[in-house]
């Protein structure tokens, strides 16, 4: 798995402001002619479509509050990423797109039931033959796919649970770890300076962090990691000799 850490991950695509929205066909496309590897958020809509999209809802970057899980695909094709031309993309399109230009970093919004999402996923996934993770928050995500279908490489993102009352975050960091076993951890730079990077890399786990935005943090975490998520900022590609 090599491929993990050989180019910086470019967050959402390799998005700038308002005339580049993330998560968008420009940003992928932006990405793949720099030769980043892209991290994209997949959701499902009520008509069970796999789409690219961060939040589970419209509000800040379409400005309308509607859930994504309560839309039909038609219905969002009518809304604008940021004002932009640009439009809520496929999965399936996206996929057609990269072509396996470049490695993609997937990121499974599921905070609920396991199985039909996961599965639509992968329906899409088993016949593209670019270079792909899925990762996700859920651990019953990534323990689905280890059980389901075993060879795709897997993820466990892994961020600061402080905001959620949660204070012994070595210990739940532990137990997903050991139960979900994912190939590679992706943790939120904000625990670089735990104890988090030597548990993971006692476990033999590849290292990546998100999101990488200053130079200073660039500067810091390629001491700690093998591959950053990145957006705001020029990383340094490692020498594949």
């Amino acid at each position: 798995m090599d491929w993990l850490i050989q180019s910086p991950v470019a967050h959402r695509g390799l998005h700038k402001s308002f005339s580049t929205p993330e998560n968008s066909y420009k940003a992928f496309k932006n990405a793949i002619s720099k030769n980043y590897a892209i991290e994209l958020d997949v959701r499902i809509t009520k008509d069970k479509q796999v789409v690219v999209f961060h939040d589970k809802n419209l509000l800040r970057v379409c400005g309308v509050k509607k859930k994504i899980v309560n839309q039909d695909y038609q219905n969002l094709k009518n809304y604008f990423l940021y004002n932009s031309k640009q439009t809520i993309p496929l999965f399936k399109d996206i996929l057609t797109l990269v072509d396996g230009k470049v490695p993609l970093f997937i990121e499974i919004k599921n905070y609920g039931k396991v199985g039909e999402f996961e599965e639509l996923v992968y329906n899409e996934l088993k016949d593209y033959e670019g270079k792909y993770a899925i990762c996700s928050f859920n651990i019953e995500v990534v323990k689905w796919f280890y059980k389901n279908h075993p060879q795709v490489v897997r993820g466990l993102i892994y961020g600061d649970l402080h905001k959620f009352g949660i204070k012994s975050y070595k210990s739940v960091f532990i137990y997903r770890l050991i139960t979900s076993n994912p190939d590679f951890v992706s943790l939120d730079y904000k625990l670089l300076g735990t104890l988090l990077p030597k548990i993971t890399r006692l476990f033999g786990k590849s290292l990546v962090c998100w999101t990488v935005n200053s130079k200073k943090k660039l500067l810091k975490a390629q001491k700690i990691v093998d591959n950053v998520i990145f957006e705001n900022v020029k990383p340094i590609k490692k020498d594949r000799t």
